[in-house]
This record gives structure tokens, C-alpha cells and sequence, in this order.
């Protein structure tokens, strides 16, 4: 593993990412592990609220990546991964598991878990450090999403954790020693919505088009279905699957 993972545990935080900044901004070593067991403040993508009831997992991870900061996004796409192995180590069958563009993970088409990078730069176009918040669904779900125990009813919260952060110190060693190409492919293999048409929705528009699969850097890869492609850099994506 890269990193020797060291845990900070909250039973209360307003959130992790604000903490595990401040530990940051300390100079705290790579590999801290923020975690709360409930969250006052917790959040998503876009300043979006994270509900954050008690008997899920919440934590953000310490990164400081020797890359330069437009190869950081690809962080996310290994973290995603690293999830859908812990969640087939907790007996969710592979099949189920798909991760959706750019940081969500599914079963059976529904939400499991998120992950939002926040990263501060530095010098030399090198990230200062990353922060990779990660909240997964263990023990309860919000209506329309899915958590861990509905399909391993005796995975535990603890063990999760462990067996997650483990799984992406490996792909993270894996990321810096080899770059993002054997990634991006495992991600691919479990990408939902692969081929279907793809609504993509930014701040000021949007695009439609034929979800293509992810580029060198992690962006949407739209098709218009006569061999015209675009990226999309981030947004908001909504499939209209069959």
C-alpha cells in the first residue's frame, strides 16, 4: 500500500471534508482517515446535502498523489472501483454492481455510494493535497437507494471500512506506479448505462447523445450516433435506459 492509513474517529462532525482539511492544512500525513458516525453537514457534489443517519460509513481519505493536478479526477474512477470490490468481498454479487459516471456507485440500478474529491493546489501544477470523501449506504438508505446489509446482512461497518480503504491503498499504489489505463478499463467493464442514450446536464446547458464510455481523463464520452463525439468535463447525468 502507498499510504499507512492512520484513523481519525468522530461519533459527531459537521463533516469529514472540513475536518480532514483542517488535519490537512496541519501538514497531517498521507493516508488519515476522517471518519463520523453521523454528520451534521455532510455533503455531496455541487454543495448538495448528504443525509447522514447513523449506521452508514462517512469518511474522507488524506491524499498527497506525486502527479500533476489534471490527473487527479482520475483518482475518482479508482476509488469507484476499489468500492465495487469491497462491496463483491461483502458478498453483493458483481453483476449488480455498476458504477455510474462521474462518482456514484449502483446495485440493481440504485444508489450505494458517492465519492466527492476535493483537491488544494500547490506548486508546480502538483496537488498541495486531495480529499477523497466517500459515504456509503451499510446499514440504511434513503427511499430509492440501497445499502449494504440488503444484500450481506452480516456485513459490518467496521470491516467494511477496513476492507475499502485497504482495496484502494492497492489501487492507488497501482495508479501511481502504472497510470490510469488498467483502471479506466476496469471501470468501463462495470459502467452503467454503456451504449444508452445519456442526457447531460452542466450549469448553463446540456447535451444528449450515446453514452460512448470515459477518455484519458475521465470525461463523458457522448456519440450523436453518426460518428460525431464530444467530451463532457462534469455535470449531471441522467439515463434513459430501456
Amino acid at each position: 500500500m502507498a499510504f499507512k492509513p492512520t484513523l481519525h474517529y468522530h461519533p459527531v462532525l459537521p463533516s469529514t471534508m472540513d475536518e480532514a482539511r483542517r488535519l490537512a492544512e496541519e501538514n497531517a500525513s498521507e493516508g488519515a482517515v476522517v471518519q463520523a458516525g453521523v454528520q451534521t453537514a455532510g455533503r455531496g457534489r455541487f454543495g448538495n446535502q448528504w443525509a447522514s443517519p447513523e449506521g452508514n460509513l462517512y469518511m474522507t481519505l488524506l491524499l498527497r498523489p506525486p502527479v500533476a493536478t489534471r490527473f487527479c479526477a482520475q483518482l475518482s474512477f479508482a476509488i469507484a472501483v476499489a468500492l465495487a470490490e469491497t462491496l463483491e468481498g461483502q458478498g453483493v454479487p458483481r453483476e449488480a454492481v455498476k458504477l455510474k459516471w462521474p462518482n456514484d456507485v449502483l446495485v440493481d440500478g440504485r444508489k450505494i455510494a458517492g465519492i466527492l474529491l476535493e483537491m488544494e493546489s500547490g506548486q508546480n501544477d502538483a496537488p498541495a493535497f486531495l480529499l477523497a470523501g466517500i459515504g456509503v449506504n451499510v446499514a440504511v438508505a434513503p427511499e430509492g437507494a440501497t445499502h449494504v446489509q440488503a444484500y450481506a446482512k452480516q456485513a459490518v461497518l467496521e470491516s467494511f471500512r477496513d476492507a475499502l480503504v485497504q482495496n484502494i491503498g492497492g489501487l492507488y499504489d497501482h495508479w501511481i506506479k502504472r497510470g490510469y489505463a488498467e483502471i479506466r478499463a476496469r471501470w468501463l467493464s462495470q459502467a452503467y448505462g454503456m451504449g444508452q442514450p445519456v442526457t447531460a446536464r452542466m450549469a448553463e446547458r446540456k447535451a444528449e447523445g450515446i453514452f460512448e464510455g470515459i477518455d484519458a481523463e475521465g470525461n463523458l464520452i457522448l456519440s450523436d450516433g453518426a460518428g460525431v463525439t464530444r467530451t463532457i468535463h462534469s455535470g449531471a447525468v441522467h439515463f434513459r435506459m430501456p
